[in-house]
Formats: structure tokens, C-alpha cells, sequence
């Protein structure tokens, strides 16, 4: 039962319900302003109801199975936005599950660790580069770059002898136009329709060709070639690392 009372000097009216239904929805008192009731949200109970209707608490964790089931979905191209729905929880929860994977299997602390991983190096200050690109096609690993922000260099060792698989094609000494043109390469362009929704889905706030590729691995659905990254990231307060 209901009854309706207008409101003088004002084409607002409200509603009021009599208590006693479960569901029932509360309206405020109509201000002075006229302001129109109708416009307020109102909260209301899930299914099985909660005294946290925000939800807030303990975010759902993510096991090492389901991370792993996580990780070669995005290989196969699925989106942060779809596998967060999924496994029910945030895009955001999802990255930094993503991102501290990431971080804790690809970076190297280590000189000696770094120096061996990069024995294609040997005669090089391996030290001054920071970032190691493994540029595949398929499984099989075709060239491997070394990148030194701080001065724009790079280096690289190609491991085939088929140029259409080098990272480079037929360049031997690539300098950092040529980096940063692989890497515009290796992702989708900056003209791509509903960009801002991509990079979100990515957790990017802007367009930047390498932190795409840290996400995506560089991979397209035209060929086979992907990018494998290792960070040099040694302790920097002066202690010397057990190896």
C-alpha cells in the first residue's frame, strides 16, 4: 500500500512505503531546495546480504595453479579485463599479480648470474646494460639485445642465420633508432580505435611501446616472433652479493 503527497511550489513529488517489507527503499526528507529525491542512489543488499555492501575486506587471493592458467591465457591473447571477471577480481589486483611474477622470476641481482646469462657478451662491461631482450620466433631464440638506457646503446648477438627471424633483419649494428623502431614494431600503433580502453586493460596510463611489450611479450597474431625480457637490477648500497 502507498499513498503520494505533492509537494507545494514544486513539481517534485515523493513516495513514501509503510514499513514491513523486507526490500523496502528509504527516501530522504525533501530539502527546502526542492531538491528532487528521485536523483539520490540507494543502496541495496546482494543476494546473500551483507553488513559490507562496498565490499570491502580481504581481496581474494590467486594460487600458483591459477596464476600459471593466468599467464598462458594472455599468451593466447586474452585481456586483463576478461580474466580479472573470471577469476573474480580487480584489473588491477590481476597486474600486480602479473607484475610481481614478473619481477620475481626475470630479475637478476647477481653480477656474476647476469655475466652468465649473457655469455654471448663475454668481452663487453655487461654491467652498463640493464635490460636483456631475447627475441624469439617460436622456441627457438634468434637474437639477444642488450639495452643501456642511460646512453642510448645497445647490443646485440643474432643467433640464426635467417634474416627474416633476426630482430633487425639485415642490420648488424643497429643503433637506438632502430631499437625503438623494433619496438613500435612489436605492438599495436598508437592510431588503434578506443586506445585509452586497451592501455587500460594493459594497467597503462599512456602509450609507451616498451611497457607494452612488457605486458604483451610483443607478440602478433601475423607471425610467431616474441620478446622474452631479463632486468639487471644489482643492490646499490655498496654490499658485495654472495653468488
Amino acid at each position: 500500500m502507498q499513498r503520494t503527497a505533492c509537494v507545494t511550489d514544486s513539481v517534485a513529488c515523493r513516495t513514501h512505503l509503510y514499513a514491513g517489507d523486507g526490500d523496502m527503499q528509504r527516501m530522504g526528507d525533501f530539502e527546502n531546495n526542492c531538491e528532487n529525491d528521485f536523483q539520490k542512489k540507494y543502496r541495496y543488499s546482494s543476494g546473500n546480504a551483507s553488513d559490507n555492501p562496498r565490499g570491502a575486506g580481504r581481496k581474494r587471493c590467486l594460487s600458483p595453479e591459477q596464476l600459471e592458467q593466468i599467464r598462458q591465457a594472455r599468451t593466447e591473447g586474452r585481456t586483463i579485463t576478461e580474466l580479472a571477471k573470471e577469476y573474480g577480481i580487480s584489473r588491477q589486483t590481476l597486474s600486480g599479480y602479473l607484475n610481481t611474477c614478473q619481477e620475481d622470476e626475470n630479475v637478476i641481482r647477481l653480477p656474476g648470474k647476469w655475466a652468465r646469462l649473457n655469455r654471448e657478451f663475454v668481452s663487453d662491461h655487461l654491467e652498463r646494460y640493464s635490460m636483456r631482450m631475447e627475441y624469439m620466433c617460436a622456441e627457438e631464440l634468434c637474437t639477444v639485445i642488450l639495452i643501456n638506457f642511460r646512453d642510448r646503446e645497445i647490443l646485440i648477438r643474432n643467433l640464426t642465420m635467417d634474416v627474416i627471424h633476426r630482430a633487425f633483419g639485415i642490420i648488424e649494428k643497429p643503433d637506438w633508432t632502430d631499437f625503438e623502431e623494433l619496438l613500435e614494431d612489436r605492438c599495436f600503433p598508437k592510431t588503434r580505435f578506443q586506445l585509452h580502453l586497451v592501455l587500460s586493460d594493459l594497467g597503462l596510463d599512456f602509450y609507451d611501446p616498451l611497457a607494452i611489450i612488457e605486458k604483451t611479450q610483443g607478440r602478433m597474431a601475423e607471425d610467431q616472433q616474441w620478446i622474452r625480457i631479463w632486468y639487471f637490477q644489482p643492490e646499490q648500497n655498496g654490499n658485495i652479493l654472495a653468488e
